[in-house]
């Protein structure tokens, strides 16, 4: 069976890829989409992005640790430094990257909109 070619009036060859209406990613982007994916996948990460952007002022370190359900300083510890550009610590106190403020409210009209379905 022959695989047909597509041809336009000029005769020309035009590939599927270039015939479809959506922009293709590329792979910078589809990299840091991933990275990005891998630090908002942990309920944990979630769970501090959601307790800073319940605030309008900038929380001391030990406020955002209470404020959260976890109990190890360790794993807290962790889980924030893997939200460095989400989250931003001036002189000890933690606030959203305007980053981390975009993300999160992509998140919840993401979840508003699945839940209105």
């Amino acid at each position: 069976m022959a695989i047909p070619d597509r041809l336009w009036p000029d005769n020309s060859f035009r590939a599927e890829k270039s015939q479809s209406s959506h922009p293709s990613l590329e792979t910078a982007e589809i990299e840091n989409a991933t990275g990005v994916f891998g630090i908002l996948s942990n309920s944990i990460r979630l769970e501090i992005l959601s307790s800073l952007h319940s605030r309008s002022d900038p929380i001391p370190y030990t406020k955002l640790r209470e404020s959260t359900s976890i109990d190890d300083k360790g794993q807290f510890n962790y889980h924030l430094r893997q939200l460095d550009q989400f989250v931003q610590d001036q002189d000890g106190e933690y606030t959203l990257t305007e980053r981390g403020e975009i993300i999160v409210q992509h998140l919840l009209s993401e979840t508003q909109a699945i839940l209105d379905e």
